[in-house]
């Protein structure tokens, strides 16, 4: 009982430090909107200071079991696992976590790794099974909580040392699946245990990777590895993301790189030298690819094909009425499906490109773009020939995109994107697409 008493205690005093009011004189079953005066974004912000606090996270669905300190209590119990230790547990959590795992679920370990259980939903889905725009736009929310759990504070509230606000944008992601289980290999109702990783060198540039392992496995074999090379030994798709700290300057310009001035940042791991992701970036950029294909792919545009995009505001933009990274992939392939059909000297038609899906991708992201503009999409592209690697039956082969890609804002020439990919089309072969004969006329 004292314990429990003391537990409201701290709920009531961490509330009342938010909606500046004594803690003792806010009552178990006073809610937190309506009858002491919250609003939304104090909501937010006593959900992250609990977990801060308790050292928890709160699953979007236990959201509203936060409104009274009584119900916010019943719910930190439940997570510190102070009531029966005999609970039934839907399965294996991992280590330190004090209550059932399960989807939906999100827990800092001791050793600093983030890990989210997802099950995959429709709104994680695109023409073709797991999309990639949904798979960005979760990895920056992962990105973001992971940050905010480091620096103690929710992301509004990050600012440098003259108050500048920051945001935490991406300069390189590296994108790997396993060649015979892609990203089209994850459909509605999959789960997936992602183990994040986050490290810092100086302040204010970041470097992780997010692990993608069957739900199924045992927590135990659920780790946060040292690099993806370990990862492709495991056979488990993995993304690597770098990021800057910067604040906005006018226009599309994302030029003032800053860090935070929170002291909680200090707390994220720190590597010794720059990421070997800033290198591959600059050279990705200067080279104006990260490559080029194996020498058995061969060439289907032997002309760079350049399409224009003009941006859609009410798509394309993120919350600071800039590009969001998210929508690149996305950009990249709307150009495809305008170019591809048509332009190669081997046409890869609607239906092909309605099963393609990716299985690498290494981006180098050089600049932002306001909504007035629009973006000039530039494409190579290679298909894996059969006849130049002496495959034992190419009409059983699998048919292999190899695509390099330049986004430039139309405005001032500026290059905003350098991107290499390798994409599948999933579940078809070349004789399926009747493209045997036309590689094989490339051939020689």
């Amino acid at each position: 009982m004292a314990k429990e008493q003391h537990l409201q205690e701290r709920i009531s005093t961490l509330l009342g430090r938010i909606l500046e009011l004594p803690g003792d004189s806010i009552a178990g079953d006073a809610h937190l909107m309506k009858d002491l005066g919250g609003d939304s974004w104090q909501y937010l912000e006593f959900r992250m200071e609990l977990e801060r606090v308790f050292n928890i996270i709160i699953p979007d669905a236990e959201v509203d079991r936060l409104a009274t300190v009584n119900e916010c209590s019943q719910l930190v119990r439940e997570y510190l696992d102070l009531e029966s230790p005999s609970k039934t547990r839907e399965e294996a959590a991992p280590a330190g976590v004090k209550k059932a795992w399960k989807a939906g679920d999100r827990y800092v370990g001791e050793d600093g790794a983030y890990y989210v259980d997802i099950e995959v939903g429709l709104h994680h889905l695109g023409r073709n099974n797991l999309s990639e725009t949904s798979l960005m736009m979760l990895l920056g929310d992962m990105r973001w909580s992971h940050l905010n759990h480091f620096t103690g504070v929710p992301g509004k509230q990050l600012v440098d040392e003259t108050n500048d606000r920051l945001y935490a944008t991406f300069y390189y992601l590296q994108i790997q699946f396993p060649r015979q289980t892609p990203m089209a290999s994850f459909g509605q109702n999959d789960r997936l245990t992602i183990v994040n990783t986050l490290n810092a060198y100086g302040n204010s540039m970041m470097d992780g990777y997010s692990f993608f392992y069957p739900a199924s496995w045992p927590m135990e074999k659920k780790i946060p590895l040292k690099n993806g090379k370990q990862a492709e030994e495991m056979e488990i798709p993995y993304i690597r993301s770098s990021n800057f700290f910067v604040s906005r300057l006018e226009g599309a310009s994302w030029q003032k790189k800053s860090r935070p001035a929170q002291p909680g940042v200090d707390n994220i791991p720190k590597i010794a030298e720059v990421p070997d992701s800033y290198a591959l970036t600059r050279k990705a950029s200067e080279d104006r690819s990260f490559g080029p294909p194996p020498e058995h792919y061969s060439s289907i545009t032997p002309e760079t094909l350049q399409v224009e995009y003009p941006i859609e505001p009410d798509r394309d933009l993120n919350g600071v009425g800039l590009l969001s990274f998210a929508n690149y992939c996305m950009i990249q392939d709307i150009a495809e499906r305008r170019l591809l059909p048509e332009k190669p000297l081997i046409p890869i038609g609607h239906d092909l490109l309605d099963a393609r899906t990716v299985v690498s991708r290494q981006s180098a992201y050089l600049a932002s773009a306001q909504q007035s503009d629009s973006i000039l999409v530039s494409i190579d592209a290679w298909l894996e020939n059969p006849f130049l690697a002496d495959h034992p039956a190419p009409e059983m082969a699998p048919i292999r995109l190899f695509m390099n890609y330049e986004m430039v804002r139309r405005s001032d020439g500026k290059r905003m994107l350098v991107s290499t990919a390798e994409k599948v089309i999933f579940g078809k072969t070349l004789e399926d697409a009747d493209l045997l004969e036309p590689l094989k006329k490339l051939a020689g």
